[in-house]
């Protein structure tokens, strides 16, 4: 089955982080117009048998399938009713064939069918349009498109196209994305004779056209079903809609890991992550080892200022989309005020995001003063990513946080009176049975005295041979909260949080892929929403 360039780009983007019925997933793409799936509606035969001036759309098919061809093709003077799509077949499969392997060209020269390349920098004509080379120029050649062409497929007369933004589509091109030239044939057919009915065309075909998306989706491996609910693969999709930043993040000269410790929201086509530290400046909290062997580094301004020059070139036309910086590693907060102001202008002239993020530790914002944090902001910085964990002394004593509950309060203070943004995390589960209790009164208690403006609850997780999961092994009164329990946690943690309107959200791994969340919800956590959450949260 093949699906265009842009196509597929517009599907993955509707499913990556996402984990939907599968009926509210077809109802979606129903209504917008997957055209390279079209060709593949079984219902064509009944569509043509309804039209009712078929000789006009016998001719207006055959117009079509010439310009698709790049040559003219009579149309037949058959009577009107021994017109039918067999028929039709019969006569112009074989020449439909014929002529594309007269069209086999192996170099750029004129009459080549050609495609404009996907990762294209053009920005007058989409990536996927495909065409013929009128006219061969030094380096470039104008082209007669056939499909996309300009922004929002405005129809173009011969551009002039660099020879490197375009590739062959010969006839091993066309096999490679349909099989046989049978199957060419008949896709090039069916595309044209319901371009030529398109007024006839109704909401079976979309509805046909989803279904079949969501097919394709599956079968390719960018989407998981189970029962009714499909769910985005994001190693899967985050290559084809961002190949310039997935080959970048991949390149060890650039980045330490592929798997750049950062947020899911951070793991997004619009957001870049750039490498300012390296590994955990603190990297002994007992459930962690996220950044075990990884030696704790800082980059100079001269390494960062390459780094970012490096990823910048990298990257290439995607470059345009980046809104959204996140300066990683572990702790990038704990790098001093004068480096971290001079890493945050370069890297916004650079970018120009709409925000920049980083992680930040409690101790880490202590360490900066409000006047610090308030030039921090104006260099940029408006998001800080801060894992609060539990709001419990004895949950923090018991996982080696270097914190207090108090030192958390004082921590959320400082930020709020630098007007900086705050994403908090509270690890559910933690602390396990025995501290249950303590963890939710104390995380209540944090939580209604500090200002931010997002929490994510991430049930912990730990690894079997962590120093948490070790300790919690040889307790005799202790033991991991299986995941019902959590949940109840949660409820409970709910049950008793006053509404504040922050944003409150708990993903499952399609959005966060270390999570062992069981459940998913996403509020505004106002009285009503409360309300509606704790009544909706066990179904």
């Amino acid at each position: 089955m093949f699906v265009s360039h842009n196509d597929l780009l517009w599907m993955l983007r509707q499913v990556d982080g996402q984990a939907v019925p599968r009926d509210r997933l077809v109802h979606k793409l129903s209504n917008h117009s997957l055209l390279s799936l079209f060709p593949y509606y079984d219902g064509i035969d009944a569509l043509f048998a309804a039209v009712a001036d078929k000789p006009g759309v016998v001719a207006r098919t055959f117009q079509l399938l010439g310009t698709k061809l790049n040559c003219t093709i009579p149309v037949p003077g058959l009577p009107v009713d021994e017109i039918s799509i067999p028929s039709l077949k019969s006569q112009l499969i074989p020449h439909i064939i014929e002529m594309i392997n007269q069209q086999d060209c192996q170099a750029l020269q004129p009459g080549a069918r050609v495609a404009v390349r996907v990762d294209s920098g053009i920005s007058s004509v989409q990536s996927g349009s495909e065409g013929f080379v009128r006219e061969q120029l030094d380096g470039s050649s104008r082209v007669r498109f056939y499909s996309s062409a300009g922004r929002l497929g405005i129809t173009m007369p011969a551009p002039e196209i660099a020879d490197s933004e375009l590739q062959l589509l010969n006839t091993a091109a066309l096999l490679q994305r349909h099989g046989d030239l049978d199957s060419v044939a008949d896709y090039f057919f069916n595309e044209c004779l319901l371009q030529a009915m398109k007024t006839a065309i109704d909401s079976s075909v979309y509805a046909c056209v989803a279904r079949l998306a969501v097919q394709f989706l599956a079968e390719e491996g960018y989407l998981t079903i189970s029962g009714d609910e499909v769910a985005g693969v994001h190693d899967r999709i985050f290559p084809a809609i961002s190949p310039g930043l997935y080959r970048t993040y991949k390149d060890g000269s650039l980045f330490s890991s592929y798997n750049l410790s950062c947020p899911p929201s951070e793991r997004k086509p619009h957001a870049l992550r750039l490498e300012l530290t390296t590994g955990c400046d603190y990297n002994n909290c007992t459930y962690c080892t996220e950044y075990s062997g990884m030696k704790a580094a800082t980059k100079s301004l001269a390494e960062f200022k390459e780094h970012v020059d490096r990823v910048a070139a990298s990257i290439g036309s995607e470059k345009a989309r980046i809104r959204r910086l996140f300066l990683g590693s572990g702790n990038s907060l704990g790098v001093d005020t004068p480096l971290l102001l001079e890493a945050l202008n370069y890297a916004g002239s650079v970018f120009s995001p709409q925000r920049i993020s980083l992680y930040g530790r409690t101790t880490s914002i202590l360490k900066k003063s409000v006047a610090e944090l308030k030039q921090l902001k104006e260099a940029g910085l408006s998001l800080i990513y801060w894992g609060l964990e539990s709001g419990s002394d004895e949950v923090l004593k018991y996982v080696r946080k270097d914190c207090t509950r108090e030192q958390m309060i004082e921590a959320a203070a400082r930020l709020a009176a630098a007007e900086i943004e705050v994403s908090a995390m509270l690890m559910p589960g933690v602390g396990g049975l025995r501290l249950s209790d303590e963890h939710v009164a104390g995380s209540l208690e944090l939580l209604h005295n500090i200002d931010i403006t997002y929490l994510t609850l991430l049930s912990i997780n730990p690894g079997d041979d962590t120093p948490y999961a070790r300790t919690m092994a040889a307790e005799m009164d202790n033991r991991h909260l299986t995941a019902s329990e959590v949940n109840a946690q949660v409820y409970k943690m709910l049950e008793g949080l006053q509404p504040s309107g922050l944003r409150i959200g708990m993903f499952t791994e399609e959005v966060d892929q270390v999570s062992c969340n069981s459940m998913r919800f996403s509020y505004e956590f106002t009285a009503s929403s409360k309300e509606i959450l704790l009544r909706d949260f066990w179904n």
